[in-house]
């Protein structure tokens, strides 16, 4: 924000010059981004006055005039038509400089002598706005009261000298966006007396009491407007604003554009409220309705744009039609012209991250909506209002009514915080005074009422304690803190469990010949499809959609890490490369039940994927792979399943590893439609494996236990079952009637004969028994056996082979 010196000493005395200011204020947080000074680039131009014009003799269009400029009565050669003789206007001698670095020296027009030049508005850098009756391309012609200042540099007797300093103002501050609430730092800062000039807006006397002619407010959406207050002016005279506000219009970037306009958003740059005025003809019913527009609804903006409004916009409508989009800009509709004669003032504070919404959705920001997105205090709505009043009323361009509309359904709360000076030096490691940080809260106008502090209403950023010591701090001053050694426990640094466990994993994939990829986060929802995941999967109902995607491309964050692999793959198949061993460690996301409940964010998974294709790669090579990584993490335990409902991958290629209840893995040959999906005419295998509950149930330390003193008894047993049983089922019977007596079961053959009949197969285990305090005895493990036979007979109708 850019705000006039000349303007901030309204609020406090600055008799420091802007370099050093701007330095105080940086360090008590104000940061100054830039310093311009401007009329500097002005030198040696004077006010002078035309004593005689005569024709040149060897041209047409240039005149020959005598011109008296204080000390001397210079000769001047010129072209321009809108002179006569007795003009006061700037002149510019000979070694002048003017802005754009343009010097002027003494020379000959056509043989004549011209010993400098009088200068046009643009040529010093002046704004038609500031001088509405001078001619744009013509000499500036003075007032004829300026001819006792002839000789006098012109930019001190037309006061163009000015310093601006621009502020960058965090989001955090929204009143540092107002002069009122930066000469508040400034006086706060060099110690002195805030002074301002607006402190009684809150009554405002107004003479004219007439009706306010019928007109309604009402706010059919208290959650994205909390205050809305309408204020009339009549017999209202359209035109030039006075000099002094266009130029603290320009110096903080407005333009000027007629005393009504320019008088909303000056009182914008100075309380910080943006305000708006309408023409009340255009307000069809006499009725302002402050609501949510209707989707596809058009209004066609200042700018002349025709803008496409939706649902989730506020505007600011009439009994028919929006007059303005709430907070960025007004209507076309409603634009006060040169012949409006009524004018309905406006100032309301919006929702501020709706109005953020809106603006960036329509592509319009404007000085308005910037200050909105920051959260703007309602109870300064009305010291807005009655400040713009105040100016219509002191310029003499309209007559204010006395009686207002002020529809206020959402009052602002006070904040109180407990104040406690000790808690506030233990937290900023100083020994400030009490008596200090009062002071300081006081000249901030933090008011202490008991063992509390009540922030002003322009303050939304004061809420807690830390707050109020940042304050403090500031003004105690950042650069008087002593330097002190940490005073904390130090700690040896150490990775995580799930950190160890992944630097295993990676470290094994790559000692594998994997290569690690890294994938982005964001995927397009049609990639679901691509990967043929079926509409009723979780996943589907899961989905984390982005509000504002980088790309259609990058729409939702991805619920499943196999399209991300996938395109990997494809991409590498494309270009031709042959044997293709991929792994990614990264994240998944999903909304749990569907939804995000206020506050909380979706649910992270880390996944490690693995795919590959390639002549030697098949399912066995990913199960060993898989089960390495199973190892490394210290789970031993597991059970593998076959795996059909997972319509990402082959049904009957498929398989997953759970603990308990917990899926672990899921591995096994892509689907066949997603092969064709990406564009793959060879088998690719993949797996998922979650990385989270690997490591919740896998063990790091290794426990060693002591060579078996007692003899192992083997036996072996092969059993006929049906093709369709899965060796896991068996494996867990075995596992369930053996207990602790079993060591070690080794699957050694499985056969397949005509005569064991159809759909029939032949499962043979070599069996290890050991107990760690006695040698068993035949009889021990016959028992065992028999049990297993007859389990096996009982749950899966195996017969044993003979």
């Amino acid at each position: 924000m850019k705000v006039s010196i000349e303007w901030l000493k309204d609020y406090s005395d600055i008799d420091i010059d802007p370099k050093e200011l701007s330095d105080i204020l940086t360090l008590t947080g104000s940061k100054v981004e830039a310093v311009e000074s401007k009329g500097n680039d002005i030198k040696n131009v004077v006010i002078g006055k035309i004593l005689e014009i005569e024709k040149h003799p060897d041209a047409d269009k240039l005149v020959v005039t005598k011109v008296d400029v204080g000390t001397e009565i210079i000769q001047i050669v010129t072209g321009a038509n809108n002179i006569k003789v007795d003009d006061i206007v700037p002149i510019a001698k000979n070694g002048a400089e003017l802005p754009g670095n343009i010097k002027i020296k003494t020379g000959k027009l056509r043989d004549i002598e011209s010993c400098g030049m009088m200068c046009s508005i643009g040529e010093l850098s002046l704004s038609m706005e500031m001088y509405p009756d001078q001619i744009e391309d013509g000499i500036m012609i003075l007032p004829k009261e300026l001819e006792k200042e002839i000789g006098n540099d012109v930019v001190d007797v037309l006061n163009l000298r000015d310093d601006i300093i621009e502020f960058e103002i965090t989001s955090n501050r929204p009143d540092c966006f107002s002069v009122e609430g930066l000469g508040r730092e400034v006086a706060v800062s060099l110690n002195k007396q805030f002074k301002n000039p607006h402190d009684k807006l809150d009554k405002l006397n107004i003479k004219n009491v007439d009706n306010i002619n019928d007109l309604k407010v009402n706010i059919l959406d208290p959650d994205l407007c909390y205050r809305y207050i309408a204020r009339v002016a009549k017999n209202v005279k359209i035109g030039p604003s006075p000099e002094w506000m266009v130029k603290r219009l320009e110096a903080s970037g407005v333009r000027s554009i007629n005393n009504i306009v320019d008088i909303t958003n000056y009182v914008m740059l100075e309380l910080g409220q943006p305000m708006h005025a309408f023409d009340i003809n255009s307000i069809e019913e006499k009725c302002i309705n402050v609501r949510r527009a209707n989707n596809d609804e058009k209004i066609i903006t200042l700018d002349e744009i025709e803008r496409c409004l939706d649902e989730n916009m506020l505007v600011i409508a009439d009994g028919k039609k929006p007059v303005a989009i709430a907070g960025v800009m007004g209507g076309l509709n409603s634009e006060i012209e040169d012949n409006t004669d009524t004018v309905v003032l406006e100032s309301a504070v919006f929702h501020g991250g709706n109005v953020r919404k809106t603006a960036k959705k329509i592509g319009l920001r404007t000085e308005a909506s910037g200050r909105y997105e920051k959260g703007l205090s309602s109870e300064n709505a009305l010291r807005a209002v009655n400040r713009a009043a105040q100016l219509i009323e002191e310029l003499g361009v309209g007559d204010v009514i006395e009686e207002m509309i002020d529809v206020y359904p959402t009052k602002q709360k006070e904040v109180q915080i407990e104040f406690d000076a000790d808690k506030i030096n233990n937290l900023l490691g100083t020994k400030i005074s009490e008596k200090e940080m009062i002071d300081i809260c006081n000249r901030l106008e933090i008011k202490k009422e008991g063992n509390n502090v009540i922030p002003p209403y322009f303050r939304p950023d004061l809420n807690i304690l830390a707050d109020i010591a940042e304050e403090v701090l500031r003004f105690h001053g950042y650069n008087t803190l002593e330097s002190t050694l940490i005073n904390a426990e130090s700690t040896v640094g150490a990775k995580k469990k799930k950190q160890k466990t992944e630097d295993c994993i990676r470290n094994l994939l790559v000692d594998r010949g994997l290569s690690e990829i890294y994938t982005f986060g964001f995927i397009c929802e049609n990639d679901l499809d691509k990967v043929n995941l079926s509409e009723e999967n979780i996943l589907r109902k899961e989905i984390v959609k982005i509000k504002n995607p980088l790309s259609e491309y990058y729409n939702i964050m991805r619920p499943t890490s196999i399209p991300s692999m996938m395109q990997s793959l494809s991409t590498n198949y494309n270009k031709k490369n042959s044997n293709v061993k991929l792994f990614d460690i990264s994240r998944t996301y999903r909304n749990e039940n569907g939804q995000i409940e206020e506050g909380k964010i979706p649910t992270e998974d880390l996944i490690i994927t693995i795919g590959m294709y390639g002549e030697e790669i098949d399912f066995y090579m990913l199960k060993g792979i898989v089960e390495n990584i199973f190892e490394v993490s210290g789970v031993l335990r597991y059970e593998l399943e076959n795996e059909k409902e997972n319509t990402l991958y082959h049904p009957g290629r498929t398989a997953k590893m759970r603990i308990g209840k917990d899926i672990i893995a899921t591995l096994g040959e892509a689907h066949p439609i997603v092969l064709d999906n990406y564009g793959i005419s060879q088998r690719v295998v993949m797996a998922e494996i979650n990385l989270d509950k690997l490591s919740k149930y896998g063990r790091q330390d290794k426990k060693y236990k002591e060579v078996a003193k007692y003899p192992a008894m083997q036996r072996d047993i092969a059993i006929t079952v049906n093709e369709d049983i899965e060796v896991g089922e068996i494996e867990k019977i075995i596992t369930k009637i053996s207990k602790k007596a079993l060591e070690q079961m080794k699957l050694f053959d499985i056969y397949r004969s005509e005569k064991l009949g159809q759909d029939k197969k032949s499962v043979a285990y070599a069996l290890t028994f050991r107990a760690n305090d006695r040698t068993m005895t035949d009889e021990e493990i016959n028992k065992i056996m028999e049990n297993i036979v007859f389990e096996l007979e009982k749950n899966l109708g195996a017969e044993l082979r003979k």
